[in-house]
């Protein structure tokens, strides 16, 4: 192997890198459809009590963006604790459910992807003891950091290095 021909393989090697660390870090790029329309996705599923068997009629399912924090909320659930909302733009969401005996936050963030539709079923249950006043610890995803990210393109640019240089031939093999 000539020292030309490695050269070139970095580069190569470097470029893709390059190229996956913009694809990983850039969440702005939104799903087009067809004609260069912006996709929403849904969500659907079913409420039920804490006993997750009986279904909670009534109860309306708001969530709100984590970017903007635009809220939107579904139809009351049906008689089968059924709940849609759809037309919504690609994003992060917290989720809260409000019943005719009491309102409800989940602690954990949504993420609803364009052109998808996401499933999501709840039992409503007893509250996790959160004091009033106080903001839930905002959590974050290790693969969602610098760190996590630098970790992953570390590991394939490593794991394309060895795809793509070849082993120098030996005289003794």
């Amino acid at each position: 192997m000539t020292i030309r021909s490695l050269g070139n393989r970095k580069l190569l090697t470097c470029a893709v890198l390059a190229a996956f660390s913009i694809l990983i870090t850039s969440p702005a790029l939104a799903a087009k459809g067809p004609g260069g329309a912006v996709e929403n996705g849904s969500l659907s599923g079913f409420i039920y009590a804490q006993d997750v068997k009986t279904p909670v009629t009534g109860a309306v399912i708001k969530i709100r963006n984590l970017a903007d924090m635009k809220e939107m909320a579904s139809a009351p659930t049906d008689a089968n604790g059924m709940y849609s909302i759809s037309g919504i733009p690609e994003g992060r969401y917290v989720l809260g459910v409000s019943s005719a005996k009491e309102d409800f936050n989940l602690d954990y963030a949504l993420f609803v992807k364009a052109g998808e539709l996401g499933k999501l079923s709840i039992a409503l249950g007893a509250g996790g003891g959160q004091e009033a006043g106080g903001a839930p610890p905002k959590k974050k995803g290790f693969f969602n950091s610098v760190a996590g990210r630098v970790l992953v393109v570390s590991a394939i640019g490593v794991g394309l290095y060895f795809l793509i240089v070849e082993p120098e031939s030996s005289p003794i093999r």
